[in-house]
């Protein structure tokens, strides 16, 4: 009856076939001697349907008049693949002679089919489709069928039947392939003998229909033209004019397998393995994704074609390197291998066989630093990213490889040049799509000695290099001690509160701050004496950097810092010994305190701290950031809103009691280029406990809340009973309790922590360690309830255990998200932490009873471990 040849028939029967595998080297497309059409192609369409809008038909048209190539002027400008560029895939296919398909697509002639739509056969739609070749059938099929010409009979045409979803077919056999398939093909036999081959696509009918599910990956975010029914149509109406080009005769180009695969059914079986399927470019503002654009402004999201060049799936033809190097001189750029649509995901694989190489040379830079944007290299593969510091020498190179996903995104290489090198081996896998880095060289980096009378320092970029995140830079004006030092800023203009530029007289007394933009009238010549350090950091990209005059009137003679610089080597390698024998006293006490003042370090903390999305906590007094340590580590970083407060107390008490398993363990400080500190403190994955309440709270059963109470009671024990003095947190909260990916806590939020001053002699009593036991009471009320407790400070209100216990509540009160235990020593041992709920936070509230059964610490836990065993011997 009709032999049909499509993608959705492919799509359909696939599965069964687990042997499909066009991503294998041994996969490709052989020519087997048939017609291929070389010359302009037509395509003609008959609409059948009511359920047509006109800007739905335009959106058809203009897609198959995008395929002509030569009809964009700006393309290769653009990332985004066009239509023209998927038709140049289809162009590599050739006859016999070596002549590859036609360059040019039009639409042809179009006929209207709007008679009766319900329990069509298939008798019918080779009725209309013979008609729209006949002049005189046409005129008495009646006002049904109308045409703007009638169809001619042409080798360089192709004719294409559109359903509209509004068509039904009649549920039989004959008519099962128009039901259940997206596209095909049949033959049509018109005069006499003669037959052309009519091609079909219909429309979606519903949300559910399998026709417009090839566009509903994960980076779907909405139809290109505003209607999901034409843009997946749109799909199969191109597939459909790509066969046909290239396999007009069923003998034309197949694949070598014995399947019968075709230039655009071979890619289907790649993104079967996609859990989130072929990548999309995705407007936000308009709510749409695509993965090419065509003429007039259209967007579409249009299927694979075989690439037989690559053997790979693609949307335009590959980029292949040059056999040179390509040589850099700008301070900013980004370099990519394979397509990149916003700089954000690759669209395609990239060509395999390839060695690409770039050199940057910036004859006045003391670093380049490079970010990797994205990176889609499979794991395991012979491709490689190689980065070196210098253009001969592999000595010093970064090799940038996938490993699950995860690798090094920020580095830098020290000097004026830098080499980049991409390799791909023989095969490349569709998940291996491309990579993009930028890169940005910087002016100064470090410290530099000034000796000269007379001269101007700063980071601007009207030297032609451009404003560095990440700087951390010092100028050291180095004047004889008492002598006049002056300087004259002449412009700044940085980021306010992100990049920072201070004056310092020495290298301790700070004499002035700037940060943001400043005119000249707002400078005044600063006389400092002796020695002078400037220093800048930026966190940004934003600014226009900074200039100033300096006169030193008695600069120190270079000459004879040689011997005093002599001398300090000497000091130096004289103290190293002494350094580490105080190192191996002190070797138990760093156990708990890790270094991390080296430059690298310092640079890594300071960049991720004033970026947004590395934000995970914060307070009234400081904000924690997500960042790296130099043995790639990911660490907490604490940042106090007031850079100019202390530490010492917080680091001292943490240094007492993060011994202790269950609070959080401070691994040392870190200081930006400003002499900031920052507090360095481990990882906790799973975040704070009241965001892993609110959010995960289904995960948090009983036992893990149970256990979560004990440790954080046992932390609160060791603060109370056995540091001397006592301490006392005073900010025991959910929001300071952190889990690790086991779920076990730690407690932080040691900014208010404090030695307790009241009632020395009898320390178990004192006000602060009350308020302690109080806060750990609301805790256990928000594990029982799973709800967090907002206003905490009014419930120091009670004044009668009725109020208590009607706060506290009973059963009716357990975190509904969990079931209520059916053994009976669980059920009692969820009443008694409410019992010892009510308990604590009558230790804070001036009950009738007054305070002499105050609980301390020790009685909490011990009652706690009292409910553990009841929830174990339920177990037994």
């Amino acid at each position: 009856m009709v032999g049909i040849l499509s993608t959705a028939l492919l799509l359909y029967f696939l599965p069964q076939f687990p042997c499909l595998s066009p991503d294998e080297t041994t996969f490709a497309l052989s020519y087997n001697g048939g017609r291929i059409m070389t010359e302009p192609v037509t395509v003609s369409l008959i609409w059948f349907g009511t359920g047509w809008q006109e800007s739905g038909r335009e959106t058809v048209r203009n897609a198959i008049s995008s395929l002509t190539p030569s009809r964009y002027s700006t393309r290769k400008d653009s990332e985004v693949p066009t239509l023209g560029d998927w038709w140049d895939v289809v162009r590599q296919y050739r006859d016999g002679s070596n002549v590859p398909v036609t360059d040019r697509v039009d639409v042809g002639a179009e006929c209207f089919y709007t008679g009766p739509q319900l329990n069509m056969t298939f008798d019918q739609v080779v009725e209309i489709g013979q008609t729209v070749f006949n002049k005189t059938a046409l005129e008495g099929f009646g006002g049904n069928l109308n045409c703007n010409r009638v169809f001619e009979v042409d080798e360089n045409c192709v004719y294409h039947i559109l359903f509209s979803h509004t068509v039904m077919f009649l549920d039989e056999q004959k008519q099962r392939e128009l039901l259940d398939l997206c596209s095909g093909k049949f033959q049509l036999e018109i005069f006499g003998k003669m037959t052309v081959n009519m091609t079909w696509a219909r429309e979606s009918q519903n949300a559910d229909d399998h026709c417009s599910g090839f566009i509903h990956t994960g980076y779907y975010g909405g139809p290109p033209n505003g209607d999901e029914k034409i843009d997946s149509l749109v799909g199969y109406v191109l597939e459909t004019i790509a066969d046909e080009v290239t396999d007009h005769d069923g003998s034309g180009w197949t694949s070598n397998d014995g399947t019968g695969l075709t230039v655009s059914s071979s890619c289907i079986s790649p993104f079967e393995k996609m859990k989130s399927g072929p990548p999309l470019y995705t407007d936000e503002d308009r709510k749409l994704s695509f993965n090419a654009v065509g003429l007039n402004g259209y967007r579409y999201i249009i299927p694979y074609i075989w690439n037989q060049k690559i053997k790979n799936c693609a949307l335009k033809p590959s980029e292949i390197c040059s056999s040179n190097a390509v040589l850099l001189e700008q301070p900013r750029g980004h370099l990519k291998g394979g397509i990149v649509v916003n700089h954000t995901d690759g669209l395609q694989p990239y060509a395999p066989n390839q060695k690409c190489q770039w050199n940057i040379q910036l004859p006045n830079a003391k670093f380049i630093s490079f970010n990797i944007n994205y990176l889609a290299v499979a794991a395991g593969s012979d491709d490689h990213l190689l980065i070196c510091q210098s253009h001969s020498s592999t000595e010093k190179c970064s090799v940038i490889q996938a490993s699950n996903g995860e690798f090094d995104k920020k580095f830098k290489v020290i000097g004026s040049k830098a080499s980049i090198e991409f390799t791909s081996g023989d095969h490349v896998p569709f998940e291996s799509r491309g990579w993009e880095l930028s890169y940005t060289a910087g002016l100064c980096d470090g410290r530099e000695d000034v000796y000269n009378r007379d001269g101007t320092i700063g980071y601007t970029s009207s030297t032609s290099f451009s404003y560095v995140e990440g700087l951390s830079c010092q100028w050291i004006l180095h004047g004889k001690p008492g002598t006049l030092v002056t300087l004259a800023f002449t412009h700044i203009n940085i980021s306010k509160d992100l990049d920072f530029l201070a004056i310092y007289n020495g290298t301790k007394q700070q004499i002035a701050n700037f940060s943001g933009s400043y005119s000249g009238s707002d400078f005044r010549q600063m006389n400092l004496t002796g020695e002078v350090m400037i220093a800048f950091a930026t966190q940004t990209d934003k600014g226009e950097g900074w200039s100033a005059k300096f006169h030193i009137s008695s600069p120190v003679n270079r000459d004879k810092n040689v011997l005093l610089v002599t001398v300090v080597i000497l000091a130096i390698v004289a103290s190293i010994s002494l350094a580490l024998i105080i190192l191996a006293m002190l070797k138990r006490k760093r156990m708990y305190k890790s270094s991390m003042n080296s430059v690298e370090g310092l640079m890594l903390i300071r960049v991720n701290t004033g970026r947004e999305e590395n934000r995970i906590g914060e307070g009234p007094s400081a904000i924690v950031y997500r960042a790296v340590s130099t043995n790639v580590n990911v660490v907490a970083v604490k940042a106090r809103r007031d850079m100019a407060s202390q530490t010492e107390l917080e680091e001292e008490i943490l240094l007492k009691s993060s011994s202790h398993p269950n609070i959080v363990s401070l691994l040392g400080y870190a200081q930006d280029g400003l002499r900031r500190r920052y507090l360095v403190f481990e990882f906790m994955q799973r975040g704070s406990l009241s965001w892993n309440l609110r959010e995960r709270g289904g995960t948090l059963n009983w036992e893990k809340r149970l256990a979560i109470a004990l440790q954080i009671c046992s932390a609160i024990q060791m603060l109370h009973m056995y540091t001397k003095p006592p301490i006392c947190h005073g900010n025991i909260k959910s929001e300071n309790i952190l889990l690790d990916e086991f779920c076990n806590a730690k407690l932080g939020g040691f900014g208010t922590a404090n030695y307790c001053i009241s009632n020395m002699r009898n320390p178990e009593l004192t006000s602060e360690m009350a308020e302690d036991i109080w806060s750990f009471g609301l805790l256990l009320i928000e594990l029982l309830r799973g709800e967090l407790i907002a206003n905490r400070d009014v419930y120091k209100n009670f004044r009668s255990r009725d109020q208590i216990n009607d706060f506290v509540g009973g059963q009716e009160c357990l975190d509904r998200r969990l079931e209520i235990p059916n053994e009976k020593c669980k059920i009692i041992g969820l009443a008694k932490v409410g019992e010892i709920a009510k308990w604590c936070i009558g230790s804070c509230c001036r009950v009738e009873e007054g305070t002499e059964n105050s609980p301390k610490v020790g009685d909490v836990l011990s009652s706690l471990r009292q409910v553990k065993q009841l929830f174990s011997s339920a177990l037994v």
